[in-house]
């Protein structure tokens, strides 16, 4: 009975930290949306951008911050919240989303 408790608490940790993880803005984007309503969801221009073209499709993934940040701070790459677009368009959100993708294409990623 003791090992389920502690299991059960252990899980709970673990989803109330990943929460505290992410970014709930990513919450409100939606597939298919243009590129100027994920940045009106988003609240602010991306950090960083960066564009692939792959299988005839052009792949923009839009790093924006998690916290407040002027767009000269450095930020590491795991404190941003990825959003890709194919050819202007959300296809998805997330790292664990984009890192799936990105294997599939054989798109590099940067360490996060």
């Amino acid at each position: 009975m003791r090992a389920r408790m502690l299991t059960a608490t252990a899980a709970i940790a673990s989803i109330l930290l990943l929460a505290a993880c992410g970014d709930a803005r990513l919450d409100k984007l939606s597939l298919g949306i243009s590129k100027d309503s994920a940045t009106a969801v988003m609240g602010e221009p991306p950090q960083s951008e960066t564009g692939y073209l792959t299988a005839g499709k052009l792949w923009n993934v839009e790093f924006y911050s998690r916290t407040s940040a002027g767009p000269k701070d450095s930020i590491p790459w795991g404190k941003m919240s990825p959003i890709i677009l194919i050819n202007g368009k959300v296809v998805g959100w997330g790292w664990h989303w984009w890192r799936g993708e990105a294997a599939k294409q054989h798109i590099p990623m940067p360490e996060k």
